[in-house]
């Protein structure tokens, strides 16, 4: 009987993890960004998306809408927000040189994205 449970817990935990995994990881790379030169990056549903071109040293909002704690960091490591829990929004200053900057999270390390600075 025990081993029965113990199947049971087991197999609905690679259920889960499979569900969360089967997420698709494409971003958006839209060109909008506000007046200001700034952007907004949003994460949901383990995904980034939002205005992903900034201008050099603009403010960068990230704002969290998922359930789950992630983190925007620069694979470069020009910019890391450290963990933004669910509901929060942080900022962050671009990097103050023009170039194509990909990023991800620390966390869900599958979770990509490139931040465009002009």
């Amino acid at each position: 009987m025990q081993r029965r449970i113990l199947v049971l817990i087991l197999g609905s935990l690679l259920a889960l993890g499979l569900a969360a995994c089967s997420s698709s990881s494409k971003s958006s790379n839209s060109n909008s960004s506000s007046s200001s030169g700034g952007a907004d990056i949003t994460i949901k549903d383990f995904n980034f998306s939002g205005a992903m071109a900034v201008k050099a040293g603009a403010t960068v909002t990230v704002k969290n809408d998922g359930p789950s704690t992630h983190t925007v960091t620069a694979d470069n490591g020009e910019f890391n927000t450290g963990n933004v829990d669910s509901g929060k929004t942080v900022t962050f200053t671009a990097p103050s040189k023009a170039g194509d900057y990909k990023f991800h999270c620390n966390i869900h390390t599958f979770m990509t994205a490139t931040l465009h600075v002009t």
